[in-house]
């Protein structure tokens, strides 16, 4: 009996429960990559929208639409800080919007903006002056 039970359980949890897990995304470098789900065919419109900090709820008339129409995957950017919710939606509305993500962006300082600034523009004088250096060595030595 307890078999079955088991049974029963696996296969009401397969036809009942969503098949795409809500994705769980942070974001410091100002973009992020959505992963659609293998249902997205169905579905051709994208909505995020910034959850409401006192009640944390979405409110989706607000929301941010994007057209997925044939994408894998679709990458973001220009967000603000704060939290947010993605889900897919069929503009035919034959079939209910599906919550896809929860994103959280916080974006580095200025101060650690400036400062991966400065680090990288110093490798980067750093190589060109190797490069000048070495190649008229080159040179001369012909």
């Amino acid at each position: 009996m307890g078999r079955i039970l088991k049974l029963a359980l696996v296969l009401v949890s397969i036809t009942m429960l969503p098949a795409f897990a809500v994705q769980q995304i942070e974001s410091r470098e100002g973009y992020f990559v959505l992963e659609l789900p293998e249902d997205r065919k169905t579905y051709d419109g994208l909505e995020i929208v910034e959850l409401n900090q006192s009640t944390q709820s979405a409110e989706f008339n607000n929301a941010q639409r994007f057209d997925i129409s044939g994408q894998q995957q679709a990458t973001l950017s220009g967000f603000a800080d704060g939290h947010y919710q993605a889900r897919i939606t069929d503009s035919s509305g034959k079939n209910p919007p599906q919550l896809i993500a929860e994103i959280e962006i916080r974006h580095r300082s200025l101060t650690q903006a400036l400062v991966l600034f400065v680090v990288g523009l110093a490798a980067f004088l750093l190589l060109a002056i190797l490069l000048l250096r070495f190649n008229r060595e080159g040179i001369e030595h012909d």
